[in-house]
């Protein structure tokens, strides 16, 4: 119990805590460039972006360089997009091992004092704009190159959690998108592997993880894609698995081509901070934890449609889910991470008051004071790594329209309002003309 006379000394640790709780964080510092995507002005959210982060060598580079090269790519500056997330990607290879220096300041502050690193799926999302950047110029080789970046990370991902596994290892709608990037480039025989891929993760880690088992459109395209190829084993064996699914008026062919919508909606929530604080024999200690507030998923009605030819999109990714999955993950990491900071900072805060009883006059309560100022030091610098790629939308749905040759109006639509129109698109039999929207 605390002494009357340490009373005062009590509020100002309360005081000391809840100052420093409401110091700026990266979630607070995001939220201006944030609401400006959300209003479709990602030209503003750049500048705001420029504003609040002027630094861009520190320990948030590899954050800075995704997050402005994400921006870029949202407002269509492709090249200025390409340049630094290519950097980022570099960076994040070459991200290896454990700085002691930055191990032993983490310890006695927070995590806050280590490099970002990114989560793994941040990490296989770099590729994936770097992809969508490239797309949107018809730049299908270096489009592709990413395509088997992203090959490479997943296959990484598998190795590392062979013993230990993350329920993010494998990514269903990036292999899905690469099947579409494949198929527009003609290669089939790599488009059908995507899809393949793509269908087993939803049906398995997707609809276990996040309810998402594999869209009626993924299997329709893995039947179009062996029947068209001759692949009648492979046609065979799926067709009786999914015998509810018709794909004979879905794809391009010699008469029709098709449009493809990426749609990505919304925006990934922030992390928030949960802080408990104690104390005990007049000595204060805290520990803090990064969470995702739990909210139910958004609903949100996708559709295409050109006169009376209509196609509902489906829901392809989800990374909301995938980030909350990925902090649970990490759940026992953080915490046993929290607790050894806490007794090293315990640690330094008797080392502190015993060296100060060893210079002062015996009971002169120098010492105390002096462990109670150390314990308030190792609770206020005590905070949650909130950093994570804001930037990113919450989920991504998928549209394909089959169309004849010729010009078609063409309109997409979400919960009913019209997000993008053009009264005269051009579709060539056999090909696929990808449109990249963003909304919310």
């Amino acid at each position: 119990m605390i002494r009357p006379r340490n009373l005062f000394i009590t509020v100002a640790i309360a005081v000391a805590v809840v100052i420093f709780s409401c110091a700026t964080d990266y979630t607070r510092e995001m939220r201006p460039v944030t609401s400006s995507l959300r209003m479709d002005r990602p030209d503003l959210a750049i500048e705001e972006f420029r504003e609040n982060f002027t630094d861009s060598t520190g320990r948030n580079r590899l954050l800075y360089l995704m997050e402005l090269g994400n921006l870029m790519r949202l407002s269509g500056d492709f090249a200025s997009a390409q340049n630094l997330l290519l950097q980022a990607d570099r960076l994040s290879d070459q991200q290896r091992g454990i700085e002691l220096g930055q191990e032993i300041e983490a310890f006695l502050s927070s995590d806050l004092a280590l490099d970002f690193r990114g989560a793994d799926y941040e990490k296989v999302f770099i590729n994936y704009c770097l992809a969508v950047s490239y797309a949107s110029e018809n730049n299908m080789e270096d489009a592709l190159v990413e395509c088997r970046r992203v090959n490479d990370k997943l296959r990484v991902l598998n190795q590392n959690y062979e013993d230990n596994k993350n329920r993010y290892s494998d990514d269903a709608f990036i292999r899905y998108f690469m099947g579409i990037l494949y198929e527009k480039a003609g290669d089939l025989n790599n488009a059908l592997i995507a899809y393949r891929n793509s269908a087993s993760v939803y049906d398995s880690s997707y609809a276990e993880d996040y309810g998402i088992p594999a869209p009626q459109r993924v299997k329709s395209d893995i039947l179009r894609l062996s029947s068209t190829m001759g692949m009648q084993s492979i046609y065979q064996d799926y067709s009786a698995s999914w015998p509810e699914v018709t794909w004979e008026n879905d794809g391009p062919d010699q008469d029709h081509g098709e449009i493809v919508v990426i749609l990505e909606l919304g925006l990934i929530p922030a992390r928030i901070e949960k802080s408990y604080t104690f104390i005990l024999d007049d000595r204060v200690y805290r520990v803090s934890l990064p969470a995702i507030a739990l909210k139910r998923r958004e609903s949100w009605t996708v559709t295409i449609s050109s006169g009376t030819t209509q196609a509902n999109g489906f829901l392809a990714e989800d990374l909301t889910g995938i980030a909350r999955k990925n902090l649970e993950d990490h759940a026992g990491r953080d915490i046993a991470r929290a607790v050894a900071r806490l007794a090293v900072k315990a640690g330094v805060t008797e080392a502190g008051e015993q060296l100060v009883e060893e210079l002062t006059e015996e009971n002169s309560g120098i010492s105390r004071v002096t462990g109670l100022v150390l314990s308030i030091f190792g609770a206020v610098t005590e905070r949650a790594d909130l950093r994570a790629w804001l930037t990113l939308p919450s989920q991504i749905f998928v549209a394909r329209l089959r169309l004849p040759e010729g010009e078609h109006p063409v309109r997409v639509e979400v919960n009913g309002r019209i997000i993008f129109s053009d009264e005269s698109m051009s579709v060539d039999p056999g090909e696929i003309s990808l449109l990249f929207l963003r909304e919310g």
